[in-house]
């Protein structure tokens, strides 16, 4: 596990060039712009999508062969990818909040601070649920292929999301966001309802993550190299 942990830092060192441009990049733009939460959102979204680049890297030349002929079994190697994405997502709030509220501070724009962060856990969830669908993807069919259908799932479960919503609301008239909105309209301290959301997210990110590794590893257990 830690040798593969290593692995993966290695891979990330070759593009620290790249990968520092981009932040020198988001950096300016903070401090150049109004909106705290731009640089914030993108650097969470660069740093998740570092996970599905080192399973590129492992496939790459029969990379993953060799891998797997080391004292690494499959299930080893699935519960890294894991580790290793969970790491990069809370690696990125850290960094999204140096490169977007601590700039909007200097400035003295001084956005509100429950606000800002329920906008930076609101992209983890969403890349979290992303890495969930793209990494047994990625394992099952290749890299490239696998990002093509992840795209295609995205846009499936936004349709069904939508669709769902609207018979719920119109058919059976039930309406949820509206009943949540309710429900949490009945606390009374913002910040106790920033945590509940905030804890939330976190918690419906770690599940769906552990739901998507359970996946990974039946996936990973059965292809053929």
């Amino acid at each position: 596990m830690k040798g593969l942990l290593i692995k993966d830092l290695k891979i990330l060192a070759k593009q620290k060039k790249s990968m520092a441009f981009v932040l020198l990049f988001l950096g300016l733009c903070a401090f150049a712009g109004d909106d705290a939460t731009f640089s914030a959102t993108y650097t969470v979204v660069v740093l998740s999508m570092l996970t599905l680049n080192t399973i590129s890297y492992d496939e790459k030349d029969g990379g993953m062969l060799f891998l797997l002929s080391l004292p690494a079994n499959r299930k080893t190697y699935v519960k890294e990818k894991y580790i290793f994405a969970f790491i990069n997502l809370l690696f990125s709030i850290v960094l999204a909040f140096a490169l977007g509220y601590v700039p909007a501070i200097v400035k003295h724009t001084n956005p509100e601070l429950g606000s800002f962060v329920m906008s930076i856990m609101a992209i983890m969830f969403m890349m979290g649920m992303g890495l969930a669908m793209a990494i047994p993807l990625d394992l099952k069919l290749g890299a490239e292929k696998g990002r093509m259908f992840v795209i295609l799932a995205v846009a499936g479960m936004f349709l069904i999301t939508v669709t769902g919503y609207k018979i719920l609301k119109d058919v059976l008239y039930i309406d949820v966001l509206g009943e949540l909105t309710k429900l949490l309209s009945g606390v009374k301290s913002e910040a106790v309802l920033n945590g509940i959301i905030i804890g939330g997210l976190l918690v419906l990110t770690v599940v769906v993550l552990f739901c998507s590794y359970l996946i990974a590893n039946r996936v990973m257990r059965k292809k053929e190299f």
